[in-house]
């Protein structure tokens, strides 16, 4: 009994120990399946990596081919394959139909099957991705595709580049016509660059289809190559791709280090010809020439000294963009990048015209003029004419400061200079053709002192009249260009009385002369009444000078060698005022002070609430960008950006009949050519306003090309 209680408990034992061990063994074997499925999970996306296929897009997007006809949304193209592509057509086919066999699954019998379920598995989808990419490799090396609208000779040509360590895409073909197309090619940092690549002769494109060829021949001799898989369409109105010869790098590089053969220039600001049969401003001038053709620019550079004294203005710029070293060299760039003939220069600060401006202009072939601005202000207006094109004839240098008259109590100065355009006749220079005024100023600033803009305006357009009127005293006709800030906004009265030559002015505002401001919310505010300014200041309402009109006067006057006008104003010299020791005192005869209330009310009458002047002017620009309307603008700071520069011409107008018949001048003048387009606001700000990296100064520079014609002397 015993004996057979303990062979039961051995059985018992027995049977405990072998379940014991099929659980460890079952345990090992789960433990090894499952660490199989994770390295099939951990390498499988490597592999796809390694020897990935096309993505679905780009094979959705291979056209399907019927009888050897390949159709592109209702176009054809024909396909010649050769025996060995329908060779690889067939393989692929039969890969994929292997792919869509089902792979057949055993249930788990013991650890040894699982096993080896497990590794044939793995090794048949390996097998199966391996011949499905080296069938696609095969079959999207190269295809050639005739197209019946392309012309003769031009093929699409399909094909893939190696390079030594990344795989790059390019597309190519041959065509009989140059075209230009974009290589993308890496960078040592890893960016894309893009060069143009022209197709220059169908002898490349020839020699290019040989090495893709080679390549390829290269390519079925090794198939362990990786090759990168691009698969391109055309799509339909593509009528052809360009092919670009692979690019050569030197052995000892692997990086490209194509240079650009011209410098990189982005050009923020555009020229516009008016007239395309102009001639170019560099064109040398001789005899045979009929005309003259130059070029004018006026800048307000700003002065060093106003820029420091009005910071606020300029805390959107760099300090390091504020430095006057650093502005110098971009002005004097801006300068010889246009080079003008004819330079009007604003804020000229006069020690840096001096130690600057003057020597390297000089050196520019540039004649210059300075005028520095009265009191203690230390900028001023310059004008600068390039000797070799210009002589000059006469000069005046105009203050504007007359404390006499009790209105101009500014500082501002102007300068006008008489021009004449020089020729070359075989080995000779000589003057020719009609003489040239040249008007630079810079008004007031003031926008609540219109009264004192008109005057000083008056001031420039009296000189003006009275260089014109030389040359016609000398049978010459004068043409006129008149640059400078005016400070006052475009179609405003002080724009409209230059351009129109005529402005009522009686119970004006002040303010509203030159628009800067709008001060019509103030409960009072000064308004213009005639006379405009004192018979002191020797300027009529016509903006003439008084004495130009007496000795008019004078000359018709018969035998009489003075004029009325001309002897009342010597009651007002000093000697005049001197009363004589023995003198009787007789009342209104012999006072020791004049009486002028005769004299004041005779000019207040003569005086008219209308000025008017007899210079025919016309400016360069529009002042409204052409396309999108948005208003030009000539200036910008901090609180804002406006138009106050200018350059008026005396423009060429057409004649009448009756004009033709009594040979009048109206026919003469100066024919703009073309100009330098402006800049709106918001394209400014977006270059971090005035001045910047680029635009030295917080004015832009106006340019303008005009002809001369040279018979109208």
């Amino acid at each position: 009994m015993n004996l057979r209680k303990l062979y039961e408990n051995l059985t018992c034992h027995t049977l405990l120990t072998n379940t014991t061990n099929i659980k460890v063994r079952m345990r090992r074997i789960h433990f090894r399946i499952m660490i199989g499925v994770l390295l099939f999970y951990a390498f499988y996306p490597l592999t796809w990596f390694l020897f990935r296929r096309p993505s679905e897009a780009l094979k959705r997007s291979v056209p399907q081919s019927v009888n050897g006809t390949t159709v592109w949304d209702g176009d054809t193209v024909t396909l010649g394959s050769t025996q060995s592509e329908t060779t690889m057509q067939d393989q692929s086919g039969e890969t994929k139909e292997r792919l869509k066999e089902p792979v057949p699954q055993k249930n788990i019998q013991s650890p040894n099957t699982d096993e080896e379920n497990l590794s044939a598995v793995l090794q048949k989808d390996m097998r199966i991705d391996a011949a499905a990419e080296t069938t696609e490799m095969q079959t999207t090396l190269e295809e050639e595709r005739e197209d019946p609208k392309m012309g003769d000779g031009e093929k699409v040509v399909f094909r893939d580049v190696i390079h030594d360590s990344q795989n790059e895409k390019e597309i190519s073909t041959s065509s009989g016509d140059n075209v230009d197309v974009l290589l993308k090619y890496p960078t040592l940092e890893g960016s894309m660059e893009k060069t143009n690549c022209p197709e220059k002769n169908q002898s490349k494109t020839e020699n290019s289809k040989e090495m893709l060829q080679a390549s390829n021949a290269d390519t079925s001799k090794s198939p362990d190559e990786c090759w990168d898989d691009y698969i391109v369409t055309t799509g339909p109105g593509l009528a052809q791709e360009v092919f670009c010869p692979q690019w050569s790098f030197p052995a000892s590089s692997y990086y490209t280090t194509v240079e650009p053969t011209v410098p990189f220039e982005v050009m923020w600001r555009v020229w516009e010809d008016l007239d395309a049969d102009s001639e170019s401003v560099l064109t040398p001038i001789t005899i045979k020439k009929a005309s003259l053709d130059f070029t004018v620019m006026s800048y307000n550079i700003l002065a060093q000294d106003l820029l420091e004294l009005n910071q606020h203005l300029y805390a959107h710029c760099p300090l390091e963009m504020q430095q006057w070293s650093y502005r110098c060299n971009l002005l004097l760039n801006e300068i010889e990048k246009w080079a003008p003939d004819i330079l009007c220069l604003q804020e000229v600060q006069e020690n840096h015209y001096h130690e600057h401006l003057h020597p390297l202009l000089s050196q520019m072939g540039y004649t210059c003029v300075y005028q520095r601005r009265t009191g203690t202000k230390t900028d001023g207006c310059a004008v600068c004419y390039q000797g070799s094109r210009f002589a000059e004839a006469a000069v005046s240098k105009l203050e504007f400061f007359r404390p006499e008259t009790g209105l101009l109590d500014r500082h501002n100065v102007g300068i006008v200079l008489l021009l004449r355009p020089l020729v070359t006749t075989e080995a000779e220079v000589k003057e020719a053709g009609p003489s040239l005024c040249v008007a630079n100023t810079h008004l007031l600033f003031n926008p609540r002192r219109g009264d004192v803009k008109l005057a000083q305006l008056a001031i420039m357009l009296a000189e003006i009249d009275a260089v014109i009127k030389s040359c016609k005293a000398r049978g010459e006709h004068c043409n006129v260009v008149f640059c400078g800030d005016f400070n006052s906004v475009p179609h405003l009265p002080l724009y409209q009385f230059i351009t129109t030559g005529e402005l009522s002015y009686q119970g004006l505002p002040t303010w509203m002369i030159s628009g800067q401001e709008d001060l019509s919310y103030k409960p009072s505010y000064h308004r213009l009444f005639a006379p405009l300014w004192p018979s002191s200041l020797g300027i009529s309402d016509t903006c003439q000078y008084t004495a130009n009109i007496n000795k008019t006067q004078s000359q018709n006057s018969g035998t009489r060698g003075y004029s009325h006008e001309f002897m009342l104003q010597l009651r007002f010299c000093p000697a005049a005022c001197v009363r004589p020791e023995n003198l009787a005192l007789i009342p209104g005869v012999t006072d020791s002070k004049p009486d002028t209330s005769e004299d004041a009310q005779h000019y207040e009458k003569r005086f008219r609430d209308r000025l008017r002047h007899q210079v025919d002017l016309e400016s360069v620009y529009k002042h409204v960008l052409p396309g999108s309307g948005c208003p030009e603008v000539t200036t910008l700071h901090s609180e804002g950006g406006t138009t106050v520069d200018y350059i008026f011409y005396s423009p060429k107008r057409t004649l009448t009949k009756k004009q033709r018949a009594y040979k009048t001048s109206a026919g003469k003048g100066l024919k703009l050519v073309g100009s330098l387009s402006l800049l709106s606001e918001d394209f400014l700000w977006s270059m971090n306003g005035l001045p910047n990296h680029i635009l030295p100064s917080d004015h832009l520079s106006l340019v303008a090309r005009f002809q001369l014609e040279l018979d109208d002397a």
